[in-house]
């Protein structure tokens, strides 16, 4: 055999073996598996997924505005899928809460945004809990909580937490009809409610909406950060905390800043996380901020995600963790520009340009986050650590390559040893704006060798 076709046939393995090798890139977005090709969420209304016995659920809002909830049994790939509302309103702020009740059945919340859904005679939130525990195949009927605060709007972003050692004691929270924080309790299961009432106001600007990210431990505390309102209301848009525990609300400090007999809190009491007049006076550049995700440590400090916006076209990640004295602020990584891909003319402003692809804790250990960033155009997915609260991280990408847009990640909670799936999050096909979308939701399960769904 001469030298030329020796090294002509070795070209030709050498081309062949990399053909062979390309579909099993272990970092593609498009080998990952879908959890539905149509649904997509806000990130205000949590949590947006669960995790019981090596299974998952969690809902979205399809393109047409149906609410659906999905189970994924990561024993069997098995996925099962439910309509509870077709058509209820095209709007990704629409997107439904989960919790998991004592007896194992599946509960959720949504409502519509503001206003009502299809064929609705009143503003509400609706509620369902499953027929039988971890089978979302059948549903009891659904039910309207319609009792609201006083307001010119309707319910918005539902966020249940179950506190165990108040006797299971049910807490809903949701933006209300003055745009202001509210909740109600139900000690029966969601048979009754308590009043609604507002938990944060500000008697020194009545204007203030803020915006609300909830968790809790599930036991006996319950976390809370918010903003003033939104980054393109408030230039000076500051980030504040807030935890509930047994009837009374503390600082990270511990100071007791009200009771839950003596509501609503004052707004200007609360924790300053981020404090944008504070940064103003100091740099002279307004850098307002917004909310992402709120936990507790191990060692129970509270822990904050968030954004900070130099610019509309210029976004970054945030940490704050309370050290014990204060809060000590880190930045994550730049974050890029707005995700959203809207059609509009050099002429038009872009509806949302504080739409980040999104930011979220791992609450079973929040020296780690997930996010997502664009290269080269396209936003992946990556998550990070810390081991220095935050001063400095490693980042690791989990999606590379990807055709469209990986945002919106959401970390499961309280999953097992034998738990495949730890992030889930939104693939855009089209992403216009929250009520013009055409979207995925994935999750960390690798598809080797098999070519998008």
């Amino acid at each position: 055999m001469n030298l030329q076709k020796l090294t002509l046939i070795t070209l030709l393995f050498f081309s062949l073996n990399c053909f062979a090798q390309k579909p099993e890139r272990s970092f593609s977005s498009d080998l990952y598996k879908t959890f539905t090709s149509n649904g997509a969420w806000c990130w205000f209304a949590d949590p947006r997924a669960v995790s019981l016995n090596n299974k998952i659920y969690s809902g979205w809002v399809t393109s047409n505005g149906s609410i659906m909830v999905g189970s994924y049994n990561q024993d069997t790939s098995e996925i099962k899928e439910v309509n509870l509302f077709p058509e209820f309103n095209k709007d990704d702020h629409a997107n439904p809460s989960f919790l998991i009740l004592p007896n194992k059945k599946i509960m959720i919340f949504f409502s519509s945004h503001n206003g009502m859904g299809k064929d609705e005679k009143a503003p509400s939130i609706l509620y369902a809990v499953t027929k039988k525990p971890e089978d979302i195949s059948e549903w009891e009927p659904l039910q309207r909580k319609t009792e609201n605060v006083e307001g010119p709007k309707g319910f918005c972003y539902t966020n249940p937490v179950l506190l165990s050692e108040e006797n299971n004691r049910i807490y809903l929270f949701w933006r209300g009809a003055d745009w202001k924080p509210t909740f109600s309790y139900s000690d029966d299961f969601g048979k009754t409610w308590s009043k609604s009432t507002s938990l944060i106001k500000s008697s020194l600007n009545g204007l203030k909406r803020p915006y609300v990210k909830v968790s809790s431990n599930n036991k006996d505390e319950i976390y809370f950060a918010f903003t003033d309102g939104h980054p393109r209301n408030e230039p000076l848009n500051s980030i504040y905390y807030l935890k509930y525990k047994a009837g009374k609300f503390y600082k990270a400090d511990g100071s007791v800043v009200g009771t839950l007999d003596a509501l609503p809190i004052e707004h200007e009491s609360c924790d300053v996380v981020y404090n944008a007049n504070d940064y103003f006076l100091e740099h002279r550049n307004g850098v307002p901020a917004w909310i992402w995700d709120v936990s507790c440590d191990k060692k129970g400090n509270p822990v904050v995600v968030y954004t900070r916006l130099p610019e509309e076209t210029k976004h970054e990640y945030y940490y704050a963790i309370w050290d014990k004295t204060s809060w000590k602020n880190s930045k994550i990584a730049a974050a890029g520009s707005s995700f959203p891909r809207y059609n509009r003319t050099k002429e038009m402003r872009d509806p949302e340009p504080h739409y980040s692809g999104g930011i979220y804790l791992d609450h079973n250990n929040t020296n780690i986050v997930y996010y997502s960033k664009p290269v080269h155009d396209i936003f992946e997915i990556f998550t990070a650590e810390t081991k220095d609260l935050g001063a400095n991280w490693e980042e690791t990408a989990l999606t590379s390559d990807s055709m469209k847009d990986n945002v919106r990640p959401f970390v499961l909670k309280d999953t097992n040893e034998d738990s495949k799936i730890q992030v889930l999050w939104m693939y855009n096909d089209r992403y216009s704006e929250y009520k013009d979308y055409n979207t995925r939701i994935k999750m960390d399960v690798l598809r080797i060798k098999v070519k998008e769904e």
